[in-house]
């Protein structure tokens, strides 16, 4: 590793810093602009010109106010740079077919393509992403090349690397439909896919032969792991050394984030410095004439080459192999003290090529990982005592420390994008990652052997399958004990300031005037950041409903404001979905949210109870408050089953009882009635009343014409409120005329899916709502709705803008 003897922090020293970040803040004002690449590029040209004017002219002026302007125009061309390469970035990625076939969803078209990968999802179907050679749709043949998302209904036998060509439908992808729902559309966009197509006949198959193309390499590289490791063991290790996760259960990798390990999952620095280093250790071989470092450099450069290969390219081992790349090029001639500063050329170069790695999760956590461990590190090696460093436990204690010191100089980051943090993930470092460095080398290397000699290949990568099996069991086990993580929540983006001036104050410990400043401004930022949280606090809260959009079904929160948070239903479930995971889930850890105080399940269908296991299974209940009706299915068993394996009260409620959740606002049950009516469980759903104020809101479930009339019967007048929560997705049997006349809401909202096989909403009931002159909203239309009332009045919140 290298690290800065003597670090001191005058941007004059570490100029490709400076120039980094001047091209990152670039990047991300041109990424949030709304300005035209022509006209980036004539202001660019403009700045540059004027600057080069200017300094020709103060060879003759020698004014010091001129110098200054020049370089502020300098600075501010760097900037204009990053604007120019986002903008172009995003201009040229996208091919004129490609705008074409965005704009033709559910048309026939047929596709010639290389298979890039392919893998089950969590459902279990087949999936694949392919490199569009030649397609044609209609009257249309287009040869431009792009890469697209391939769905199989039923599974083919295709591998990477072959050439396929199929008759398929062109499926729009899928926006993101909830405030905290894991972004699709985003997802695939990061992966430059805008196209998907599901398969409808595959016409041929090319199998992949040809020995001069990296898919056969890398195909080759993956059957050669299954044949080295065991079944539990090869989804790992195909992760652990070529980065290829899709084999990885969705529970495994969760298993090793919160373990601490997940970054040994994702192929990146840990793993090319595994390989760079017996590299190293032939350094001095090199560096005694010039003609040797080149050498050695394009020894590593071949090495590294030929790795990022077997990756399928990935960016994170691009990355990684450019820092390797120039640090080894510091080590060869004899440029450590800039470690640092090639920090900011290997930044500056990987943003030249991909301006949109700036906004990578993984760009963001490797350089700064990096930076902090060459400002932090060396101020705490120093503060360690010398005997400490060379007695026999020295390398677990420094991995301990070095693991410790990457998780907190990381924190923000982490809590910001995984809402959790192990507690255990300096120790299990220290145990694993040192013995990693041994794994890694040695299992790569059978693999080569087994290419040649299978049976040796196979015996000796034993002692690694042992190690990966180890490592597993440690994990599974470990990720089930409730200490070894926590959840954080993300209180305030001022963290983030606040974190990298702490990080400072540390890195400058042995540099008084440069502490003491970056000292204060830390007890300045620590400072703003309480009277935030004070103002929030003080601020009067409101009643905040989000009514999901989970298709064909119903769930809705809500969160008083006194910070009780009431589930009314939880969505649907069908094989490989539940809207508990997908939905709700998500939604709840974002906003901090660990327990429900209430969920109130309105009937047993599938549509309204979908998700209550999942909830049951992973965040604490208070209380379950159902119609007391008795559904024979599976779903509802299971929901019963778990509620009283985690001790959760379920209660049976009736019209005329009201909740005690939260004294400032009231939960009124109006319905089912004591006696039973009929075996229909919509007519028996569970009907609250919420009052924050003078405002209300009602749900009513699936609630039909019969209870409909009940409600009129028993409630009349007293059913006047502001709010619908429309019965049954809109059918025609729900939002009867006379009903509406006493509810007569200002705001109605109806959940349901899109395209649905019932027909929702029914015009009928459409035709009666729109006469009561309410605002109407559809989640099949408008996606998720949030509310917020403050007592007085009801407002939408635009949460997608």
């Amino acid at each position: 590793m290298i690290t800065d003897s003597h670090p001191t922090f005058s941007m004059s020293k570490y100029p490709a810093i400076r120039v980094a970040i001047l091209l990152g803040f670039g990047i991300g004002v041109g990424n949030n602009l709304d300005a035209t690449l022509w006209l980036v590029s004539v202001i660019l040209l403009a700045v540059i010109a004027i600057r080069s004017w200017l300094d020709r002219k103060n060879r003759i002026w020698l004014r010091a106010e001129v110098t200054r302007l020049t370089t502020l125009l300098f600075l501010f061309s760097i900037v204009l740079v990053g604007t120019f390469l986002i903008n172009f970035s995003k201009s040229s990625k996208v091919s004129e077919i490609e705008k074409v076939l965005e704009v033709s969803a559910w048309e026939q078209v047929e596709i010639n393509a290389v298979v890039e990968n392919e893998w089950r999802n969590s459902a279990g179907k087949q999936r694949a992403d392919i490199t569009v050679i030649q397609t044609f749709i209609s009257e249309i043949k287009a040869q431009q090349s792009f890469k697209a998302r391939l769905l199989l209904n039923n599974p083919e036998n295709i591998q990477p690397g072959d050439t396929i060509t199929f008759s398929a439908t062109l499926i729009p992808v899928g926006e993101k439909r909830n405030p905290y729902q894991f972004d699709y559309k985003k997802y695939l966009l990061d992966q430059e896919i805008r196209i998907q197509v599901r398969l409808d006949s595959l016409i041929s198959t090319t199998i992949n032969s040809d020995k001069a193309n990296w898919y056969w390499w890398r195909a080759h590289a993956l059957r050669l792991i299954e044949y080295n490791f065991s079944a539990d063991t090869a989804p790992i290790a195909k992760a652990l050394l070529l980065g290829y996760k899709q084999d990885l259960e969705g529970e495994t990798r969760k298993a090793f984030a919160r373990s601490g390990l997940s970054h040994i999952m994702a192929v990146s620095g840990l793993h090319v410095g595994f390989i760079v280093a017996p590299f190293w250790i032939i350094i001095p071989f090199f560096w005694t004439n010039k003609q040797g470092r080149l050498i050695g450099l394009i020894l590593l450069g071949i090495i590294l080459f030929c790795y990022s290969g077997l990756t399928g390219f990935s960016t994170s081992v691009m990355r990684a192999s450019i820092m390797a790349v120039l640090f080894t090029f510091g080590k060869l001639y004899n440029k450590a003290p800039n470690s640092i500063n090639l920090t900011g050329v290997a930044a500056i170069i990987v943003l030249v090529i991909d301006p949109l790695q700036l906004f990578e999760i993984g760009f963001q956590l490797s350089f700064s990982a990096v930076l902090v461990i060459l400002l932090v590190l060396p101020v705490v090696q120093r503060a360690l005592p010398y005997w400490l460093r060379v007695r026999w436990y020295a390398v677990p204690l420094m991995t301990i420390i070095v693991s410790f010191i990457v998780q907190l100089g990381l924190y923000p980051l982490q809590v910001y994008y995984f809402g959790e943090v192990s507690l255990i993930g300096p120790f299990a470092n220290a145990l694993f990652v040192p013995l990693l460095g041994l794994t890694v080398p040695l299992s790569l290397l059978c693999v080569l052997i087994s290419s040649a000699f299978p049976i040796l290949g196979f015996w000796l990568n034993i002692p690694s399958d042992f190690f990966l099996r180890i490592m597993n069991e440690f994990v599974l086990y470990s990720s089930g004990q409730s200490w070894v993580w926590t959840h954080m929540d993300l209180q305030s983006l001022l963290l983030f300031p606040l974190w990298i001036s702490a990080m400072l104050v540390i890195a400058c410990w042995r540099m008084p005037k440069l502490k003491w400043k970056w000292l204060i401004l830390s007890l300045l930022l620590v400072s703003v950041v309480k009277l935030e949280s004070i103002f929030n606090e003080l601020k009067p809260k409101d009643l905040v409903v989000t009514v999901f959009d989970v298709g064909q079904g119903d769930a809705s929160l809500i969160e008083t404001p006194n910070g009780k948070t009431v589930l009314i239903d939880t969505g649907v479930w069908n094989p490989g979905y539940n809207s508990g995971e997908s939905v709700i889930l998500p939604h709840l850890k974002a906003k901090g949210i660990d327990k429900l105080d209430a969920v109130i399940l309105s009937h047993p269908h599938s549509d309204h109870i979908g998700g209550i296991v999942s909830l049951l299974n992973t965040v604490e209940v208070e209380v379950i408050y159902n119609s007391g009706y008795e559904y024979d299915s599976g779903l509802y068993r299971r929901y019963i089953e778990n509620a009283s394996k985690e001790k959760v009260k379920v209660e049976q409620v009736k019209s005329g009882e009201y909740l005690e959740i939260d004294p400032s606002v009231l939960f009124l049950v109006l319905g089912p009635e004591p006696i039973s009516f009929g075996g229909d469980p919509n007519e028996h759903s569970v009907v609250v009343n919420l009052i924050h104020g003078s405002t209300e809101f009602l749900f009513t479930g699936d609630a039909g014409k019969e209870q409909e009339e009940r409600l009129i019967k028993n409630y009349g007048e007293f059913l006047d409120i502001d709010f619908l929560k429309v019965g049954h997705h809109g059918s025609r049997t729900s939002s009867g005329e006379g009903f509406l006349n006493y509810v007569t809401p200002e705001i109605a909202v109806t959940s349901l899916g899109e395209q649905n096989r019932f027909g929702h909403p029914h015009y009928e009931a459409v035709s009666r709502l729109m006469e009561t002159g309410s605002e109407l909203y559809f989640t099949s239309r408008d996606k998720a709705l949030v509310f917020k009332s403050d007592g007085r009045n009801i407002q939408r919140v635009e949460w997608d803008k």
